[in-house]
This record gives structure tokens, C-alpha cells and sequence, in this order.
């Protein structure tokens, strides 16, 4: 709905004029003012699009509110009537950004089309507006998307465009469905509402969403535990969250993100938790240590995932946990770690039982704590040589996951679907996932449908409606989003040829 001002001392005037406004047919919110005067402290209190003023008039005429008008508030179309015809008027008028000058009486068709003439133009100027808003929010997610990736992208001119110095923390959302691509368009605005906060929102993938947000001092475990609850309940949609620390300066985005990530891809040792916080692994590295039996329990799935990185780390923490400074149970460690030992042995296939009691029957023999810690040590070297040659280098799931990829790109895709695939927890698999290839799944997967989105509107003339199927999208203006965030260009401007563009770093 458009709003006018009709500005004239004359009651029969102003209402002439909202029964010609009247007959246009576009639906307007018509008000009035008695002199320039009330216009101008109508307008301190009211937004109006266009106004309507008579020239002659009390306290303040026609031209001195045009003047004061164009100067205040620019973006008010003025339309200008008297019943002097003298010349002057309307180069004065003109001069004040009066838009046009009509003449009374008026006549009912000139001021049907001056009226149109205003509308357009302000209609014109509004889709210019959210144009150029969606330039600069599609620029701002490139660059964004490019520097926290570490893409080429110029530190100085992102640091310029993106004014992020007013945001403290981020909240990185992992959704177990393509939630950010199906609901994207209107969750925005309801989550906003529900948790009665403002944010900046950057879509990474169809399963993954970045937030940031400005208050420095809040409780963000519980603003995060009220995100979950939209998620769940308004959306019936499970989710992984994870609150970043404060955010000190521009510079540590990149790392604070890979944090992000990282803690996320952890989370398979702990399926039940939702939530999760740098400020709590900050908390445990100064606590040093998880408790005994939570390292055990890591420790054993750790064998069994045949994840040497992680049992490496855990190991190292249970030697801190039972120093020999430290009092305990000699004969409930030797258990401790045999029972490490015999899932070592399982997890090999070995079915050598003389060898095995041989290791434990030397464990408890042990007089020092020092070669129990090696008896154990020699064993994972085992397992990890057994891994090696098991494996040669890569994960057989992670190999898999990538053909299904590549063969069935066009389909939905998820991490939990593709988990079913190879029997692996969704968590396990994002983890290994990152640990061979280097990049998030969720990510690999956008990485190589843009590629393919790109090849086609490059080298066929397919619809891009069309291609955005073809590459797994449900949703055409999803992924004409996408493509812009992702590449900086239009789908069309990558067809025509016409496209300078520089991708985020992907290797697939």
C-alpha cells in the first residue's frame, strides 16, 4: 500500500482529490494537512511515499514545504497544482525536485497519469532497492563463505564489506535433513520471533546454517537449547548446535569457525548431547581431563571406529589421569588397560589366544606403571599398522560415500542417509569424512553440485530451473542463491559468458 499527503487549505480541495486518488484503483492510504506547516510536522511522525501539495497556502506555501521536503526526505515524490499558470512557479518547482505540476482545474485524465507516472517510479526505485539490498547480501555470503573456508579471497576488501566487528558469538547448525534449503525463506523471521533476537544468518549448505549474533554478555547455552526446541518442535527437525567464545576481532572468524566444526564432528562420542560449546573444551582442557570412565569408554570406541588420532589423544589422557605420583588401584588399572588391550586384539580379527593371554599375563606381571602404559602403547602400534595395511591409506566408506556421491548427486543427500549406506553412525562418518578428505561432507557435497550446475549452464542450454534438478535441488531459488554465494555470479550471467568469478577453494 502506497501513502499520500494532500496538503492544502482547502477542505473542498483535499477532498477532490482523494475522489480522483480514489478512481485510480491502487489501494493508497490517503491523508491530509491544512498548510505546509502541519505537513512538515505530519511527516516528522508518518512515512508517506508521495505528497500532494497546493502552492498557495498559509504559514508555509507550496514551494517553501517542496524545498524543505526534497532536502529532509529526498525519497518523497512531490507533485505540485495551483491555479496559477505562471511559468515561474514551475521552474522553482523543478527546481526543487518537484516531480510534476499540475494545473487546476484539474483535469481528471492528466492527473490520473501524473499519478501513475509517481507510482512507477517509486514502484521502479523499491525493486531497485531490494535489488541492490540482495547484491550486497549475496556479495556479503561470497566473501564470507570464501574467508572462513580460507578461499582466495582479500582479507581487506571482506574486512571492508562485511562490518562484523558488532557480532560476539556464532552458533553453527547441523540439521540431520536438507532443512536450510526446504525452509529457507520463511524460518528466518519465526526464529527470530520465537527467540526474540536478531542475527545474521550465512546458509553454508542445504544442512548447515551459520548465526551471529551481537550480545556480548548472554547466556548462549540456553538461547541455544531454545533454538533446538523451534527446530524440534515447529519444524519436527533434529539439529546439532555449537556456541563459538567470544569473538575478540575480525581476524579469528576462520579458526573460531574451524573450532566450530570440529567440536560438531565430534559428537558421535556423545549421541545423546545436542548442544555443545568452545567455552566447555576450553573448560575441559583446563580441567586437563574427561573422568576415567568417560576416557574408557571414548577409548574403546576409538578402537573400535580404528581412529588412531583420537585414541592416540585419549591414551595420553588416561596416563595423566593414573601418573604414578597419583594414588589408585594397581590391580583396577592392570584391568583397565587389558581390557584395552583385548579390544585391540578383537578389532584385529587376531583369534591367536596364546599371544593375547601372553600380553596380558605380562601386564599384570608389570612392576611399574611406565610398562604397563608400553605393553599397552606396543599394541595400538599393532593396530595401527593394521590399519594401514587394512586400509592403504584411505577409508573403504569414505571411498564409497564419494561414488554414491558422484552417482547419485541429483538425488537428496544428507549425512544420515549416506551413513546407512556404510552402517556408520552420522557423526562417525562426518568425522572420518573430514579426517581423509579435508572438507565437511555436507560441504563436498555442495562443492561438487556446483561444479556440475556450472558445467551445464556452461555447455547446454537447459533451463536453469532444470539444471537446479538435475544437480539435487528442490528448490529453484534456493539454488540460485546458492550458485551466487557460492561462485559470486548469477546462474545467467555464468550462461551468457559474462562471469568473473573466482569459487571457494574445493577440491572434490
Amino acid at each position: 500500500m502506497y501513502r499520500i499527503l494532500i496538503v492544502d487549505d482547502e477542505k473542498l480541495e483535499r477532498n477532490g482529490m482523494k475522489f480522483l486518488l480514489k478512481k485510480t484503483g491502487t489501494e493508497l492510504e490517503i491523508f491530509e494537512a491544512a498548510n505546509g506547516r502541519d505537513a512538515l510536522e505530519f511527516l516528522t511522525r508518518q512515512k508517506v511515499e508521495i505528497l500532494l501539495t497546493d502552492i498557495k497556502m498559509p504559514y508555509i506555501n507550496g514551494l517553501e514545504l517542496a524545498e524543505k521536503v526534497s532536502l529532509q526526505y529526498p525519497e518523497i515524490k512531490i507533485i505540485m497544482f495551483s491555479g496559477y499558470s505562471d511559468f515561474s512557479y514551475a521552474q522553482t518547482a523543478i527546481r526543487y525536485g518537484v516531480l510534476d505540476y499540475i494545473l487546476k482545474p484539474v483535469d481528471p485524465l492528466e492527473f490520473q497519469k501524473t499519478i501513475k507516472k509517481a507510482l512507477d517510479e517509486i514502484t521502479k526505485e523499491k525493486a531497485e532497492e531490494v535489488r541492490q539490498i540482495k547484491k550486497r547480501d549475496y556479495l556479503e555470503q561470497f566473501l564470507l563463505q570464501n574467508y572462513l573456508y580460507g578461499g582466495k579471497t582479500d582479507f581487506e576488501e571482506v574486512k571492508e564489506t562485511l562490518d562484523f566487528q558488532q557480532y560476539h558469538y556464532m552458533v553453527l547448525i547441523q540439521t540431520s535433513s536438507s532443512f536450510f534449503e526446504i525452509e529457507e525463506e520463511i524460518f528466518k523471521e519465526k526464529l527470530k520471533e520465537a527467540i526474540q533476537r536478531d542475527f545474521f544468518y550465512l546458509n553454508l549448505n542445504a544442512g548447515e546454517g551459520l548465526f551471529f549474533f551481537r550480545e556480548r554478555h548472554s547466556n548462549y547455552e540456553l538461547l541455544c537449547r531454545e533454538i533446538y526446541q523451534f527446530f524440534k518442535f515447529r519444524y519436527n527437525t533434529e539439529c546439532l548446535l555449537a556456541v563459538s567464545k567470544e569473538l575478540k576481532s575480525f581476524e579469528e572468524l576462520p579458526e573460531v569457525f574451524v573450532a566450530l566444526e570440529k567440536v560438531l564432528e565430534d559428537q558421535f562420542y556423545q549421541p545423546e548431547k545436542h548442544i555443545f560449546s568452545l567455552r566447555d573444551e576450553d573448560e575441559a582442557k583446563k580441567d586437563v581431563f574427561l573422568g576415567d570412565s568417560e576416557l574408557l569408554k571414548r577409548i574403546l570406541e576409538d578402537i573400535k571406529h580404528q581412529d588412531m588420532a583420537h585414541l592416540k589423544s585419549h591414551f595420553e589422557q588416561l596416563k595423566v589421569v593414573y601418573h604414578p605420583e597419583k594414588a589408585y588401584s594397581e590391580m583396577y588399572v592392570k584391568f583397565l588397560f587389558s581390557n584395552i588391550i583385548k579390544e585391540i586384539y578383537e578389532v584385529m580379527d587376531l583369534v591367536d589366544e596364546k599371544k593375547l593371554s601372553k600380553e596380558i599375563d605380562k601386564l599384570y606381571r608389570a612392576k611399574r606403571l611406565q610398562d604397563v602404559w608400553k605393553i599397552t602403547e606396543k599394541a595400538m602400534e599393532a593396530l595401527e599398522g593394521y590399519v594401514l595395511e587394512e586400509e592403504k591409506g584411505t577409508r573403504s566408506e569414505v571411498t564409497q560415500i564419494k561414488n554414491y556421491i558422484y552417482e547419485n548427486y541429483q538425488e537428496e543427500l544428507s549425512v544420515d542417509i549416506l551413513a546407512e549406506k556404510v552402517y556408520l553412525s552420522p557423526g562417525y562418518l562426518s568425522y572420518i569424512f573430514k579426517q581423509e578428505t579435508g572438507m565437511n561432507l555436507n560441504r563436498f557435497i555442495k562443492a561438487f553440485r556446483m561444479d556440475k550446475a556450472k558445467n551445464l549452464l556452461e555447455n547446454t542450454q537447459k533451463k536453469i530451473s532444470q539444471i537446479a534438478k538435475e544437480v539435487g535441488f528442490s528448490n529453484n531459488s534456493y539454488f540460485c542463491r546458492s550458485f551466487r554465494e557460492y561462485f559470486g555470479v548469477t546462474p545467467e550471467s555464468c550462461r551468457k559468458g559474462t562471469a568473473e568469478y573466482e569459487k571457494m577453494d574445493t577440491e572434490i
